[in-house]
């Protein structure tokens, strides 16, 4: 599974087989249980890493312990790359949201393969672009969209489609929402309520359905 992984990682998308092959034999494995911390906010980083199986949310936390979540990530997701290459401390911390599987790079080899792959290095400043721009949206929707609107963009990001409509196909709670978007609990469960009261959406669960176009407004 390491190298089919692997090449599905956007910054190792264009290594060749055997080089793909050469990292996965320097790949280790890491096993975490739902909830425990996998890397953590201001600590040097060693490694990064890849989700093969289970999802992990990535987070801020303030000095009153209040989090925001940046992102949600699942299988062929990486993170801690952006400590690998400046050196400083880690600027967030990745927590499993369920029994997760990672597979571990250590900054040895990464930087070496950085290195020795020009490739990869041009796919890792694409990847870190890419991630500058969501982050630039996110501020964006933030100071200019509504609590409503920010919780839609956050509900569409992650549906998938499944026959007519759409699904969010895991758990998303209220209170990881609210720290998704910036706002509390209770509003998300106001405009969740009115959404299920109106036949916008079915909560089960173990997923969201999206039954038609959600409004333009709340």
């Amino acid at each position: 599974m390491p190298v089919s992984l692997l090449s599905q990682v956007p910054i190792f998308s264009a290594l060749s087989a055997a080089e793909l092959d050469s990292l996965a034999a320097l790949t280790g494995r890491l096993q975490v249980k739902r909830g425990a911390v996998i890397v953590t906010e201001g600590t040097r980083a060693d490694a990064l890493y890849v989700v093969a199986t289970g999802r992990v949310r990535v987070f801020v936390t303030a000095e009153d312990g209040k989090e925001a979540v940046l992102a949600i990530e699942g299988p062929g997701a990486s993170f801690g790359e952006i400590a690998l290459l400046d050196g400083d401390p880690r600027s967030a911390s990745v927590a499993a949201m369920e029994p997760t599987e990672l597979l571990v790079i250590s900054r040895e080899a990464f930087r070496e393969l950085l290195e020795q792959s020009p490739k990869t290095a041009t796919a890792v400043i694409e990847a870190l672009a890419g991630m500058v721009r969501r982050l630039t949206d996110s501020v964006q929707s933030l100071a200019l969209d509504s609590v409503y609107r920010r919780l839609v963009q956050r509900l569409e990001e992650h549906a998938v489609a499944e026959d007519n409509i759409r699904v969010v196909p895991q758990r998303m709670t209220h209170q990881l929402l609210a720290d998704m978007i910036g706002c509390s609990r209770e509003m998300v469960s106001r405009i969740m309520s009115d959404l299920v009261k109106g036949g916008y959406v079915t909560v089960e669960s173990d997923r969201l359905l999206i039954n038609r176009k959600l409004p333009p407004q709340w």
